[in-house]
């Protein structure tokens, strides 16, 4: 049976490696484990936990996650000064793809402060456990005051755009490939 609750630190290696083993991003060398892990990891985690959930397996091991940063603005500024300049080191291959993906949130920051990221091991998936972590995320911006999320995925990830239209997102823009989909509750 899985459960939705809050991350705890002890999920942390488990939120890697569900990232790395739902990643379309290259997985083959240390920098691109880094990368992940800076990129869609560790600001969340770590600078804003509270907006992180986990779903549980039986032994209480996250099997998915959903990770928010609740107010762009705010994101940026940490991201910047401490994040960007440990990507920057990886390459500029890593820094072009930080910049793009940041670049594109930022267009839509005024409106969507809200940006998540979620991610669920494939034995999970389609079971539920994505629409859970997706309405317990929602709950709890709501009750924090925050009204609308923003999000961006791979055009051709069919897949995630159905599952994020099933949970009342809907796409407003397509940018280098990017479907950038919204939900306001």
């Amino acid at each position: 049976m899985i459960t939705i609750r809050k991350y705890e630190e002890k999920d942390r290696e488990n939120l890697l490696r569900i990232c790395i083993e739902t990643s379309s991003l290259p997985t083959e060398t240390k920098e691109d484990l880094d990368f992940l892990n800076l990129m869609f990891n560790d600001y969340y985690a770590i600078v804003e936990p509270g907006n992180c959930f986990v779903a549980a397996d039986d032994n209480d091991e996250a099997v998915g996650y959903i990770l928010c940063a609740e107010n762009f603005d705010r994101y940026y500024k940490t991201f910047k000064s401490l994040y960007i300049p440990m990507i920057k080191k990886l390459g500029i291959r890593y820094y072009v793809m930080a910049m793009s993906e940041i670049g594109v949130h930022s267009l839509f920051r005024k409106k969507y402060p809200a940006h998540l990221h979620i991610d669920i091991l494939p034995v999970c998936q389609g079971k539920g456990t994505g629409t859970a972590l997706m309405n317990e995320l929602k709950d709890h911006l709501k009750e924090k005051g925050v009204d609308s999320l923003m999000l961006s995925c791979g055009m051709g990830n069919e897949k995630a755009i159905r599952f994020y239209k099933k949970n009342n997102f809907r796409m407003i823009a397509n940018i280098l490939g990017s479907c950038i989909m919204v939900s306001e509750f």
